[in-house]
């Protein structure tokens, strides 16, 4: 996930000077252009929502995962850690009941292979709901420049996400919903460069993902997707979702609607900033998709410190509310409002 150049509230002046001092002195980087909405939604006009609550527990469960995950170390296409993590996911999904597709490719032009793996879960309509993570971590060995350069295992980047859905899943399988939801954990998310480069090196996974719906919806092989969110960097110990303004607007209005519904808006839109990121694909072909992230002012972003002692299991149990607080909204505005 990466930050633009250009911000889209007045809160954030400072923002670009704070954002060339982010991630090891990394510069701001530099995004395309936005066809959706960047205007921060009203904060006074809440829906209303009913709360959900998660299970007890389920945020140290995903913590669980988290730790787990960060012993294997750097997980990225090529290391012993990205394969014992995709058997990791796949043994957990089982674990539920559920079973995991994978989708194994490579990339023909940077000769690296990626897999991106998904779970579905039926719902009474064939019109899904992806929620979705990126499994990768972020490559720090390599690079021109030797700050860039440390042993980083991802716990909060890459690592929460895949954490939460692991436990979310048994909780979505098990409440009959009109929707049919999809479980997506996507390869290739960072990008391979150290700064960002216009995504040219970057999201593939959901690139992928994307462009091989839009096949299968040319000769109708599977049924759309009404609605995609995205979970990334949801766990930090001292939680901030920001406003990420290239989500669409009536998703981030259902996500405020949420936090105020559940009592959790000390840890939402106290800022508010575009962040290219795997939902970005999604919407280019015009996916309504929201991202869940906590990006700016984050001082463990793509830093050696990005650790399990920096997260909370409170933390993961706060974007679980939030999310299963959020589902029944979504599919009312994406599902069932297409009768």
């Amino acid at each position: 996930m990466r930050r633009p150049t250009t911000i889209a509230t007045a809160v954030l002046v400072l923002a670009a000077c704070f954002s060339a001092t982010l991630s090891r002195g990394t510069p701001a980087v530099r995004v395309q252009s936005s066809t959706q909405d960047e205007t921060p939604v009203d904060q006074k006009k809440p829906l209303a929502i009913a709360p959900a609550k998660a299970p007890e527990g389920l945020g140290d469960r995903a913590m669980a995962h988290v730790r787990t995950l960060c012993e294997l170390g750097p997980r990225y296409s090529g290391m012993p850690g990205w394969t014992q993590q995709l058997d990791y996911i796949d043994k957990a999904m089982q674990g539920h009941g559920l079973t995991v597709r994978r989708d194994t490719w490579t990339d023909r032009k940077e000769l690296l292979t990626f897999t991106n793996l998904s779970v579905t879960i039926p719902g009474k309509r064939k019109d899904r709901i992806v929620i979705a993570c990126h499994h990768d971590t972020k490559c720090t060995t390599g690079h021109p420049d030797a700050e860039h350069n440390f042993h980083f295992v991802g716990a909060n980047d890459g690592g929460s996400g895949i954490g939460l859905l692991l436990e979310l899943a048994p909780v979505l399988a098990a409440t009959p919903r009109e929707a049919t939801i999809e479980l997506v954990f996507f390869d290739g998310e960072e990008s391979l460069d150290w700064r960002w480069n216009e995504a040219a090196r970057a999201l593939f996974g959901s690139k992928r993902y994307v462009k091989n719906h839009r096949d299968a919806l040319l000769v109708d092989k599977e049924p759309r997707i009404a609605a995609m969110v995205l979970l990334d960097m949801v766990g930090r110990t001292e939680l901030h979702l920001q406003e990420e303004l290239y989500s669409t607007p009536k998703l981030r209005t259902i996500l405020w609607s949420a936090a105020v519904a559940c009592g959790h808006q000390a840890s939402v839109f106290r800022r508010a900033e575009a962040a290219s990121d795997d939902h970005k694909p999604f919407l280019d072909v015009g996916i309504p998709s929201l991202d869940l992230i906590d990006l700016n002012g984050n001082p463990h972003w793509h830093n050696a410190t990005d650790t399990p002692e920096n997260m909370s299991g409170k933390s993961l149990q706060i974007t679980a509310d939030l999310v299963l607080t959020m589902l029944p909204e979504i599919e009312r505005a994406y599902v069932l409002s297409k009768d």
